[in-house]
């Protein structure tokens, strides 16, 4: 028989608890009230298409809306534009049974041909989707009415429903005129208009990105508040005096000594700002450029496929060496950077699997401990020798000296690397930290695989999917900036990405982890705890891995604690 789910407008979320948390006083919600969130930097987009920030994303999450979105186990799923769905029981497919009530922010009623035309931009090259290996698994998508959509899959396994709900779905008629290698320039990505609880209102540019209230919204009486207000404000001391100020009610991404004080304050009954912490989806981590940038471009410009990856990519000076990688990564106390930076907010990192997923297995990484003796004979094994004694190691004439790349402003991420440059040091290896602004490194530098090293961070997806940072299919887009082939890490993910249960799929991810820790196209420095701060006026928060936005259309402010800005955009 067939698997039915129903509708529902509820979320299955259960929040950690955490000190600051604290019961809520009422049930009797009353509607209204305006959030103001405090975000370092401007989105570089608010198309679902074409954003990579979380920044980003957190806003799209708001205008838009999926079939149907994760719950908390990181299995189930709760409905959302699709009301119910079946699994076929002669092939592998899926058919969803769409809301009828549904229009998009401008009128316009959404059907079936919305889902179908976001699955086709979904898989076009042109678009580049970060989220394209989800899809490779889907044979064709039908429409037989407006309210119908069927999935049809390759090869049926447990990913199925996963692969066919993940993505925000897109208007049709806003762009079915727009060529796909347009899309990164269309008035959508700064006038978005979706099918969410909030509507896109005004973007003042590095200033605010108002969103309001969708009164058409599909789920009756949400959301509660009226106004949502993303200000931007790039400097962390001012942001957080508007935090204590009241001029802002939230921030996200909060840094760890901050945070700290901000825990004394609340627990010291001090302070009406809540912290909230839990152990989220961000690592951070250094990428190693593992190819020549030059021959990357000559392979880009025959073929960009795996022909051309093995005919015409060259080994990095460098990082081409795996002993290379290794020497360096235990040339670093990364037990110490992770203390240092993040005041015992984080925990230790040493593979791709992050230990929120049901994949994590600390005990098949490979482990390069802190031994920098053992450092300096990997790297003398591989030809780096300080012949000159200069205090820098050279092969070939050429010394080690690179550049390690970060985003300005962000204060942990230039702290790390100005760790690693001393820590580098004394090995005999000179790394020059440059800082830079979020859209050159993302938007140009990272995708053209011009760089050395890199120190960033990533939001791991709800499954244990790397394909887009490690796959051979994905090498020519920009989440693959650092050059990994391996035709050993194909073979795992084809087995992994085609397990029936997780069961079946955990010892391909056990290899491919003990794959990965060993080769080490990046070395993982520590998972961050999520730490964010928020005015103790707004109710019914949930949080859990997947964020604290997941149910926002949820938050509510009681009317005897509500200020002058709930009151000023009341509707």
């Amino acid at each position: 028989m067939p698997v039915l789910f129903f509708l529902s407008c509820h979320k299955t979320q259960d929040s950690y608890k955490h000190q600051g948390d604290t019961p809520e006083d009422s049930t009797e919600i009353v509607n209204g009230g305006t959030l103001v969130v405090g975000v370092r930097s401007e989105p570089e987009s608010l198309n679902p298409l074409t954003a990579l920030s979380q920044s980003s994303r957190n806003i799209i999450s708001q205008v838009f809306s999926r079939l149907a979105d994760i719950n908390e186990d990181l299995i189930t799923f709760s409905p959302r534009l699709a009301k119910s769905w079946e699994y076929s029981d002669n092939q592998p497919s899926i058919t969803f049974h769409l809301r009828t009530d549904v229009a998009w922010h401008d009128g316009v009623p959404f059907s079936a041909r919305d889902v179908l035309f976001t699955y086709q931009l979904h898989i076009n090259p042109a678009v580049a989707w970060d989220g394209f290996s989800y899809k490779q698994n889907i044979s064709s998508v039908q429409t037989p009415d407006d309210s119908t959509v069927i999935f049809n899959f390759i090869n049926k396994n447990r990913s199925m429903l996963l692969d066919a709900v993940e993505g925000f779905i897109v208007p049709e008629h806003l762009f079915k005129n727009v060529a796909p290698e347009d899309i990164f320039a269309t008035d959508f990505n700064h006038t978005p208009i979706g099918t969410g609880p909030f509507k896109f209102h005004e973007w003042i540019d590095q200033q605010t990105i108002t969103l309001v209230k969708n009164n058409d919204y599909f789920c009756p009486g949400k959301p509660h508040l009226d106004r949502l207000i993303f200000q931007v404000v790039p400097d962390n001391f001012n942001l957080l005096n508007q935090l204590k100020s009241g001029e802002i009610d939230m921030i996200e991404g909060i840094y760890p000594k901050d945070f700290r004080e901000i825990i004394k304050k609340w627990d010291e009954r001090k302070s009406p700002i809540r912290p909230i912490s839990y152990l989220g989806r961000r690592y951070d981590f250094i990428g190693w450029n593992m190819i020549d940038p030059e021959s990357y471009r000559t392979a880009a410009e025959n073929g960009s496929n795996i022909k051309a990856i093995e005919q015409y990519i060259k080994p990095n000076k460098f990082f081409g060496d795996q002993r290379v990688r290794a020497a360096l990564t235990m040339a670093l106390d990364r037990n110490a950077i992770m203390n240092t930076v993040n005041f015992g907010l984080a925990v230790p990192l040493h593979g791709p699997i992050a230990p929120i997923l049901p994949a994590y297995d600390e005990s098949v990484n490979t482990v390069w401990d802190y031994n920098p003796e053992k450092a300096r004979q990997l790297l003398a094994d591989a030809g780096w020798i300080d012949r000159d004694a200069d205090g820098i190691r050279e092969k070939d004439k050429l010394p080690f000296e690179f550049e390690i790349i970060t985003i300005g402003g962000n204060i942990q991420w230039e702290q790390v690397a100005t760790i690693i440059q001393d820590q580098l040091a004394m090995i005999g290896v000179r790394a020059n930290p440059r800082f830079l602004e979020p859209a050159l490194l993302f938007g140009k530098i990272l995708p053209a695989k011009d760089f050395d090293a890199v120190i960033i961070g990533w939001s791991v997806g709800l499954t244990a999917d790397f394909a887009p940072l490690f796959h051979s299919e994905s090498y020519f887009t920009p989440f693959h900036f650092n050059g990994y082939y391996s035709r050993d890490y194909d073979r795992l993910d084809k087995a992994a990405s085609s397990a029936d249960t997780e069961a079946d799929a955990k010892p391909y991810y056990d290899e491919i982890a003990s794959l990965l820790s060993f080769e080490l196209p990046y070395t993982w420095l520590y998972h961050r705890l999520e730490c964010s701060a928020i005015q103790q006026r707004f109710k019914n928060i949930k949080y859990d891995k997947r964020g604290i936005f997941i149910n926002l259309e949820d938050w509510w402010i009681p009317l005897d604690e509500r200020v002058k800005i709930d009151k000023t955009f009341a509707q």
